[in-house]
């Protein structure tokens, strides 16, 4: 399987952008402008429910932004992980190469 690093680097430049974006959002999420009795009487159990879900959001974007961080940091560590990789086995095969023909490593593509 063929992986391409900066495809995996460009996709945690994303994730990164977006958790900047939440935590603007979040930054300016403080309390709900309105409370239950804003509702009025007939609509209060409504705004009882709108207070207690907005108290729930600030949390939870909070969250939001820690998992697409963490996201960040593995996918950079995934494109390390696969540079690495790559240019170990690279030098594994040209000495695998070397040893078999006795000779350095040929220069051309596909070793030939």
């Amino acid at each position: 399987m063929e992986v391409d690093p900066e495809a995996i680097q460009a996709f945690a430049t994303f994730m990164a952008d977006a958790k900047q974006q939440f935590d603007k959002v979040a930054a300016r999420f403080g309390e709900a402008n309105a409370t239950a009795e804003s509702f009025g009487r007939n609509w209060k159990a409504e705004g009882d429910e709108y207070v207690k879900s907005w108290g729930m959001l600030a949390p939870d974007l909070t969250s939001l932004s820690a998992t697409l961080d963490q996201i960040t940091a593995q996918l950079g560590a995934s494109a390390d992980l696969n540079v690495q990789g790559e240019t170990t086995n690279v030098g594994q095969f040209t000495s695998i190469e070397a040893s078999a023909d006795g000779g350095t490593p040929s220069t051309e593509p596909g070793g030939v």
